[in-house]
Formats: structure tokens, C-alpha cells, sequence
């Protein structure tokens, strides 16, 4: 009952309904009306019956009423009696002695009981004086039986029972098949109406006969087709922007300008746990290949080696890719240098298989830095050029590699963390933009404990999408966290989901068995999927985003805009919030193109009922910029920065959670 209020009474079921009431009203009454008529009628019946036989028996057996005779009257009596129709007949003399009585108590077998004590008919019992001579002789009394009436009114009943019921079934035949042709087209609306609200826009091309869902047929899709036209206009127009501004044309990389935003907003955050290290690659032939061969050979080397370094991206999560000018690429990757030699080390056998006469001075040059805290891009580039220049490589022994953690040591940790680790939580508010301490959600942090030590979560992850053990560490997360969300029902937490566990149907079953064990995960949470993840393969990403909303979780793309692609993939997902990478807020004060990109996001995504938050807020200006343009959500280390969930453990029994006081001031 509480979901018929939730969701509402389709109006298919509510007029099936009204016809099913009204035919079984007018059934029941039919059946009733009916069944009244023929009781009064067999009601008059009887008493006629009685009557007619009380004045001609009463006649025929006037002759016999003395003593000597009297027994010829009797046997008349009894002939006429033993025809059944009768319940009693009885003479009795002037004095009202009984002269002759003759009685029949049975009823009919064939009728059931409860027919008889719902329908009373009453046994009537008419009356004839008999004369002998001039004398009066005494009264006749004839009382009919019910039975045969009873009978003959249960058997029009079950007549009338049968009719009734198939007019019934036939009525409800020809109104289902009419109210089918009508809710046919209007079943369609509803459905484009509910693709409208997951971000898909159809047209319904079947119009309707009727004049009112012809016009609302026509309205919506009128409606879909400028929510198209507008989407279509704001993409095309972000995505020159990008292009232009971001985008190297050659490669399809980040330009200069994407890799100094990116920079600039992960070089305030870098710890011990979250460490950032730079890659820098030249190809210091290019310039021969151009004067000797042709400008187009150096643009295929150059792709060639794009294509090479892609190819390292994608064996480290998260890694980003940029083009700096003719022959530069850089590398930036959320793991420490020791981390990160094995793919160099891998890097520089790749680059010197590919090494030909044309490339008099080597086929690329390579250097590795470890970013500090703060550090600036000058400072940063300085180190990789001057790597580059005189040849790092003296600075790691291919020797490293045996000294690097081996991937079965890897193995062996991943499977202990998952089995027997365990994992603290921090977290971070999303405010909601133009209000005070109301939340939009808490991003929650986790952090993997092995042998009291934390564990760097990016080279944990990362090993562990090569060992296809991320969809087991996202499980791991979610039931460790599942305590602190029981002692926080009311409040919204957002957990960060892997690509792996995303395309994964093994973890949607799982994730679906599991929320009806824990019924708590089912409200109030939702999952932070990387934009990169999830343009892997939107198709299915789509499916399984529907399958988590159906549990009752909602979704955040994070990182939005890190791809550098066209928004189109956001129609069709259906989504609660999208996240823009802090690339594009860091420089958004003294950047006009960061702002109307920003701003042309709002504009996209509010179209959609997509909410748009923003992180690595550090200024009040930057603040101050971000609700004027429209941001539904703020986050950063000036609204709060991350804090650690307190556990105690109370004589061992009672698990307790509780946030930091400033922390607190968001919850519900």
C-alpha cells in the first residue's frame, strides 16, 4: 500500500478498476433484482396454488363428512397430498377438533442450506369452509411445500448466475480491448516521458487518435526535439571551446594549456598517500625527419609515439597524457617514482625497438620526476628537460626491476587486505552552493590497514586492476562501510566505484543480493564513477548505472571534462550529479574560458535534471564565481577539508562513529 502512495495508481489500473467495480455492482444487483422478481412470484404462486386446491378438494370431499365416509375424504385428501407440492392439509371440524391432518416436514436435498436460510420464502396457507347440506361441516387448511419453489428458484438463480457472468466476462472482453487501443498511445507517452527524465530523447512517431493524447503526443515531442536542438547547440559549442583551447589537433591530447590546469590543481593536494609523478618524453629526431623525409612522416613519428605512451597510460589508472609542442609529451600519474620505474624501465625497451636510420640522434628521450607539494610548473619542467637533455637513464639500474615488489608479492597483499585487512574512512562534505552547512552528500575516503601500516591506495588499485581484484576491494569498502552508514541513516555518502566493478555483472548481481541483506545501502548513498572509466564502453556502463538506480543509488561522474570529449554520452545516463575536475577551477578567477565552459555545463547538465557540483575550491573568490555560474554543490579544503571517521570500540561491544566537530554541522 505505502508504494501505491509512493509511486501512484496507474490510470489503467484505476479505470479497469472502475469497470470491473461497476460490472460487478451491476452483476450482483442483476442477480438480486432478479432473484427478488421470481421469490414474489413464486411467493404468489403457492398461494394461488393453495387456494385453487383448498376450494376444489374442500367440494369434493363435502359428500364424505360423515362418520361412515369420512374415510373416502381422508384418501381423496391424500391422494392429492402425496404429489408433494403441499407441506400440509388439514380439516378441522366447527369445533376446531382435528378431523384428518397430513404433514410433509422434508426438504429438498438438491438445494443447498445456505440458499434457503439467505432466500425465505414463507409456506402460505389458504383456507376453504365445506358445507354438509344447509350445515357448516368445518375448514379445510392447505399449506403449500417451499420445496419445489425453493428448487425452481435455485435452479433460475444458477440460470440467471451463468447469464449475468458471461455478460460480464464479455463486457469486461470488449472494454479491455477498447481501453487497449486507448492506453496503447498513452502508454507510449508515459514511456517517452520517463526516457525524457534518464536523459534519452525519443520522438513518438505514432500519434494517437484521439484529439487530447494527440495534443499532449505532440507537445512532448515538440519538447523533446528543443531539448535536442539545445543540447545539440551548448555540445558543439563546448566542444569548439575545447578543441581550441585544450585539445592538441594532431594527437587528440591535452594541449599546454590542459596540462598546466591539471597541474595546478593537484600540486597543493600531493601527501605521502597521494603522491604525483611526472613523465617527460622528446623525440629528439624530429626535426631530421622533417627536413629529410617530410613534414607528414614527422607527424606520423609523432603519433607513433603518442600511441606508445597511450598505451602506458592505460596500464596506470588515472595517468594523463599531454602534448606540450612539437616533440614533448608529458606524463602526470598519481603514483611515486619507485612505483612508476617499471613502466619506465618497460617504456624504454618499447621506444628502442622502434629506433631506425632516420633517427640519427635516438628515438626518444626520457626522464621521470617526482613532484613536491607546491612545487611550480617552471621548477617541474626544468627537472625533465634537464633530464631529457643529458639522458636519465644512469639514474635507475635496469637491475631495479628485480628489486621493484613482484607482482605475486602484490597478489599475496591484495588477498590479505581483502581477507583480514582493514579500512579506516575519512570524509569530505559537499555543500550545497548558496546555503550553510546542508549537505549535498559526504565523499567518503577510504584506506586500506595491513600490518598497521597504510597502504597507498593509487598503487594498490592500480596493482590490483592488473590482478582483476578491484571488484573485490570495492566490496571490501562497502561492507566495512555499511557500519558507519547504519549510525548515519539520514545523511548521503558517496562512495568511489572502479571501472572494473562498473562493467562487472558478477558485482551488479552481487551489489543487488547484497542490498537486501543490508537494506541501508539501498538509500542515501551514491556511487562516484571516473569520467574515464566510464567512457570506456557508455553502452554498457548505461545498462549497469540503471541497474544501480533501481536499488535506489544514485551516480556522480567525477572528473568531468578530464577526457576532453563531446558531452553527448551524458544523454542516456541516467545520473544525479556531475563532478568538474578541479583542472578547470584552480586558474577559474583570472580564466574567462574556464568560466563559460563551467557555466556551458550548468547549462547542459540542469537541461538534463543533472545536478553540478565542484571540488578543490581553496579561495572565497573561487567560491563566490562558481554559485553565480550555477554549481548546484561546492567542495574543497575552504568549505572543509577531509576528516577522519572516529571509531571506538566500547568494552568490545558497541561499535560507535562519529565525525569531527566541524563536520558534524552537515549532517541531517
Amino acid at each position: 500500500m505505502s508504494r501505491i502512495f509512493k509511486y501512484g495508481l496507474s490510470l489503467k489500473t484505476q479505470v479497469y478498476g472502475l469497470i470491473i467495480l461497476i460490472s460487478v455492482i451491476s452483476f450482483c444487483v442483476r442477480v438480486i433484482t432478479d432473484v427478488d422478481t421470481t421469490r414474489n412470484y413464486l411467493q404468489t404462486q403457492m398461494a394461488s396454488h393453495a387456494q385453487d386446491t383448498a376450494t376444489s378438494l374442500g367440494l369434493s370431499i363435502s359428500p364424505y363428512l360423515e362418520d361412515d365416509s369420512l374415510m373416502i375424504a381422508e384418501t381423496m385428501a391424500t391422494a392429492i397430498f402425496d404429489s408433494g407440492y403441499y407441506s400440509q392439509i388439514k380439516f378441522t371440524d366447527v369445533q376446531n377438533n382435528i378431523v384428518f391432518e397430513l404433514q410433509n416436514p422434508k426438504r429438498v436435498e438438491s438445494v443447498p442450506g445456505w440458499f434457503i436460510n439467505a432466500v425465505e420464502l414463507s409456506a402460505p396457507t389458504m383456507h376453504s369452509e365445506i358445507n354438509n347440506g344447509w350445515m357448516m361441516a368445518g375448514t379445510l387448511d392447505v399449506t403449500s411445500h417451499t420445496g419445489q419453489s425453493y428448487l425452481t428458484l435455485w435452479q433460475h438463480t444458477l440460470r440467471s448466475l451463468y447469464s449475468s457472468f458471461l455478460l460480464l466476462a464479455a463486457s469486461l472482453a470488449i472494454a479491455f480491448l477498447i481501453l487497449r487501443a486507448v492506453f496503447k498511445p498513452l502508454k507510449a507517452v508515459e514511456d517517452q516521458a520517463t526516457l525524457v527524465t534518464r536523459k534519452r530523447f525519443t520522438l513518438n512517431k505514432e500519434i494517437p487518435v484521439a484529439r487530447e493524447l494527440r495534443t499532449v503526443t505532440q507537445a512532448i515531442n515538440n519538447m523533446v526535439i528543443n531539448l535536442q536542438s539545445t543540447f545539440d547547440s551548448l555540445t558543439k559549442q563546448t566542444q569548439a571551446l575545447t578543441e581550441e583551447v585544450y585539445i592538441d589537433s594532431l594527437t587528440g591530447l591535452g594541449n599546454r594549456k590542459s596540462f598546466e590546469n591539471h597541474f595546478n590543481s593537484v600540486v597543493n593536494n600531493i601527501t605521502d598517500d597521494t603522491p604525483i609523478t611526472a613523465m617527460m618524453l622528446t623525440l629528439p629526431s624530429l626535426n631530421n625527419i622533417n627536413q629529410v623525409v617530410s613534414y607528414q612522416d614527422g607527424d606520423q613519428h609523432v603519433l607513433d609515439a603518442a600511441k606508445i605512451l597511450k598505451h602506458v597510460a592505460d596500464e596506470l589508472p588515472n595517468s594523463t597524457i599531454f602534448r606540450l609542442n612539437g616533440g614533448t609529451f608529458v606524463l602526470l600519474a598519481p603514483y611515486d617514482v619507485l612505483f612508476l620505474n617499471k613502466a619506465r624501465l618497460d617504456l624504454i625497451d618499447n621506444l628502442s625497438q622502434k629506433e631506425n636510420s632516420l633517427h640519427i640522434n635516438g628515438y626518444a628521450n626520457l626522464a621521470i620526476v617526482g613532484v613536491e607539494q607546491g612545487a611550480s610548473l617552471g621548477e617541474v619542467l626544468s627537472l625533465l628537460d634537464t633530464g631529457c637533455t643529458i639522458g636519465e637513464d644512469t639514474t635507475f639500474d635496469k637491475n631495479d626491476k628485480e628489486s621493484l615488489f613482484s607482482v605475486n608479492q602484490w597478489r599475496t597483499l591484495i588477498k590479505s587486505i581483502i581477507n583480514a585487512g582493514e579500512v579506516s574512512f575519512s570524509v569530505q562534505p559537499v555543500k550545497q552552493a548558496n546555503k550553510t552547512d546542508s549537505q549535498c552528500y559526504f565523499e567518503v575516503f577510504a584506506h586500506f590497514i595491513h600490518e598497521g601500516e597504510k597502504v597507498n591506495n593509487g598503487h594498490l588499485f592500480a596493482m590490483a586492476e592488473k590482478l582483476n581484484l578491484t571488484e573485490e576491494l570495492d566490496k571490501k569498502i562497502i561492507r566495512s562501510f555499511v557500519d558507519v552508514k547504519e549510525h548515519y541513516p539520514n545523511d548521503v555518502f558517496a562512495l568511489n566505484i572502479s571501472k572494473a566493478s562498473l562493467y562487472s555483472a558478477d558485482f551488479i548481481q552481487w551489489l543487488t543480493l547484497y542490498s537486501h541483506t543490508k537494506p541501508v545501502i539501498k538509500t542515501n548513498l551514491v556511487f562516484e564513477l571516473h569520467e574515464i572509466g566510464l567512457l570506456y564502453n557508455v553502452h554498457v556502463a548505461s545498462l549497469h548505472i540503471d541497474a544501480i538506480k533501481e536499488l535506489g543509488i544514485n551516480v556522480c561522474i567525477e572528473h568531468f571534462g578530464t577526457s576532453l570529449t563531446s558531452f553527448r554520452y551524458l544523454q542516456g545516463l541516467d545520473i544525479e550529479y556531475v563532478k568538474i575536475d578541479g583542472s578547470y577551477i584552480q586558474d577559474l578567477v583570472t580564466n574567462p574560458q574556464s568560466q563559460f565552459y563551467i557555466q556551458t555545463v550548468n547549462n547542459i547538465c540542469h537541461g538534463f535534471g543533472i545536478k553540478v557540483l565542484a571540488c578543490l575550491i581553496e579561495k572565497t573568490e573561487t567560491l563566490e564565481i562558481l554559485e553565480y555560474l550555477g554549481c548546484d554543490g561546492v567542495q574543497g579544503n575552504l568549505i572543509l577539508p577531509p576528516s577522519k571517521i572516529i571509531k571506538s570500540n566500547e568494552n568490545g561491544v558497541n561499535k560507535e562513529f562519529t565525525f569531527c566537530t566541524d563536520a558534524l554541522k552537515f549532517c541531517n
